[in-house]
């Protein structure tokens, strides 16, 4: 009982509400001891709420229950996570050549070059063609130019790509391309629906709906047999990623001891670099990609039992007029871990308190109301001087985290002769970046880690651009420093923004700021695929001038630690005028 009435150093700085995948509440819970906040009069009835369960929780301790939850909510990445990055080992760029066996006899045939091929008329006209997708025939008039429809692909890595088997090469590239896009897209517009299906229907119902659906289609989507039909379905695992791997993310916040809050959030991102070392140990074993899905999705399913073992999220539960669940949820956690609960008319008095100030606050809630309301709130975010800076930067720093991510997580086949190596190195390297982050940022400061981790990621990918490829063992090596530079720089920047943002706007601003993300991943394989298979050098000037524009707008952000953090918006510009006063 004497953990109960102690005031914890971590709170849940949203609304239980508001708490949503798209949202990344978790990083909300690592903000600096050192910072405190001036609780508004609007707020205080809740984040007394939020308070008192929290008391109960770390009353409640770790145990058996907590390990429950913890290990089924975290190994939802492993199996997420290969399909995320599914497009470097099914889906590659692969080198090709125009099939000489569909090509007519009277046709002039070159293979594969760099460059331009050219013909030479009988009338001295001389026309220039790409020996890659195109070949010349012989014709009475003069000749012409044909397209080529099949292709010969580069097998010396994989026996069986999705490239290969659809033929995606010439005018056809971008589908190519658009199998790793069509994820990101469909995690960019399940966010806000996502969030309405959590809040309305509970945290674990929406993710095992999600992460059943996401499984079957996953497992589907090896053997369909239409490149649309494929495409379809990586579309809508990106919206079922949301569904299963971000609501996990935010009911195991919901139901963990808040002492050890930020040390789970870092120990699922762990298992999310791992996922990576795994998924290349089966990419390397396996090099057909319908056989490599299959395999990727298979161990997914035994999260089945987990997720019917643990519990609904009290909090959601209470928030939405289910406090009789809730105390059974609870009761049931005191006893796995061997504690008592408060005593029973403590807990049905706090029950009842957080019950009526949850009908107080809560709406009904439709998903066209929840459209228009999202469009409403972004636009709030650009109304005053200071917070329409601190959105502008933070958005910026958010896509361009998430194009340099994506771009070099997926850019194996490029810079490494050994894909599989590449991405195993990538896993570890990201190991680092999770757990020194909070250290680095809590000694140094918010704003100038992240310009570190930015202008790092900068010098390195400029230097890739211009390093010669023969050099291999240098290449992977600055890439590996740019991956481990531009986590830590993703890590910063979701820590950072969730102190920039007053409460007020804090989940919507965070909100905006992720699905942001989520357009950087999506423009990030066409960089790397189709604008780098022109120019090889490109990509890496691309995404190093991104992250120098991004290292220098974060300089125009304020630096957090040890500020208090404002609630309002017009506290938040009431604060920057004084400063420049």
């Amino acid at each position: 009982m004497e953990g109960y009435n102690k005031a914890q150093n971590e709170r849940c700085q949203c609304r239980p509400s508001s708490c949503r995948g798209r949202v990344l509440s978790h990083q909300l819970l690592q903000l600096d001891t050192t910072t405190t906040t001036t609780t508004a009069t609007a707020t205080q009835a809740h984040l007394t709420m939020l308070s008192q369960l929290d008391d109960v929780l770390t009353h409640l301790g770790s145990g058996r229950w907590t390990v429950l939850h913890f290990l089924t909510l975290a190994y939802n990445c492993i199996f997420v996570g290969p399909q995320a990055l599914g497009g470097a080992f099914l889906a590659p760029r692969l080198d090709y050549t125009c099939q000489s066996t569909t090509i007519p006899s009277s046709a002039s045939f070159e293979l594969a070059t760099d460059g331009l091929a050219s013909y030479t008329q009988a009338n001295h006209t001389t026309l220039q063609y790409d020996p890659k997708c195109q070949y010349w025939v012989n014709t009475p008039e003069g000749g012409t130019i044909e397209e080529c429809v099949e292709f010969v692909f580069d097998n010396s890595t994989f026996s069986s790509t999705f490239t290969s088997e659809y033929n995606l090469a010439c005018d056809r590239a971008y589908l190519q391309t658009s199998f790793q896009s069509v994820y990101m897209f469909g995690v960019f517009v399940s966010a806000p629906i996502n969030g309405y299906l959590s809040d309305k229907y509970g945290r674990k119902r929406a993710l095992m709906a999600g992460t059943l659906l996401f499984l079957i289609i996953a497992l589907g989507s090896a053997w369909l047999p239409f490149l649309s039909t494929v495409l379809l379905a990586r579309f809508l695992l990106g919206v079922f990623h949301a569904m299963s791997n971000i609501t996990s993310y935010v009911l195991l916040v919901e139901v963990m001891n808040p002492k050890i809050r930020p040390v789970v959030g870092y120990a699922v991102n762990i298992f999310w670099a791992s996922s990576m070392m795994i998924y290349s140990a089966f990419g390397y074993w396996i090099r057909d990609w319908r056989l490599l899905q299959t395999v990727n999705t298979l161990p997914g399913f035994l999260i089945l039992p987990g997720l019917w073992l643990i519990d609904e999220s009290p909090r959601w539960l209470i928030v939405n007029g289910r406090p009789r669940e809730a105390l059974q949820v609870l009761t049931k956690a005191a006893s796995w871990h061997g504690v008592d609960l408060p005593p029973e008319g403590e807990m049905k008095t706090l029950m009842q308190e957080q019950n009526d100030t949850g009908k107080s606050e809560r709406q009904p809630i439709s998903l066209w109301r929840l459209i228009g309301t999202f469009k409403d709130e972004i636009v709030i975010l650009f109304r005053t001087p200071r917070l329409r800076i601190i959105t502008i930067c933070v958005f910026l720093d958010y896509m361009i985290s998430g194009m340099v991510y994506f771009g070099l997580s997926l850019s194996g086949a490029s810079i490494s002769d050994n894909p599989f190596v590449f991405m195993a190195l990538s896993g570890l390297m990201e190991i680092p970046a999770y757990t020194l982050t909070i250290p680095v940022v809590q000694c140094f400061g918010r704003r100038r880690t992240l310009a570190t981790c930015f202008l790092l990621s900068a010098i390195v990918l400029f230097a890739l651009a211009v390093i010669p490829a023969e050099y291999s063992v240098t290449v992977v090596a600055l890439a590996m420093i740019g991956k481990m530079s531009i986590t830590a720089g993703f890590q910063t920047t979701i820590f950072f923004s969730s102190e920039l943002f007053p409460t007020e706007v804090r989940s919507r601003g965070i909100g905006g700021a992720y699905m942001m993300s989520r357009i950087g991943s999506m423009v990030s394989p066409f960089i790397t695929d189709l604008v780098g298979s022109v120019y090889p050098w490109a990509p890496f000037v691309v995404f190093g001038a991104g992250a120098l524009l991004s290292g220098g707008v974060t300089f125009l952000l304020p630096e957090t630690k040890g500020q208090t953090l404002p609630d309002t918006v017009a506290q938040l510009e009431e604060k920057s005028c004084r400063q420049e006063d």
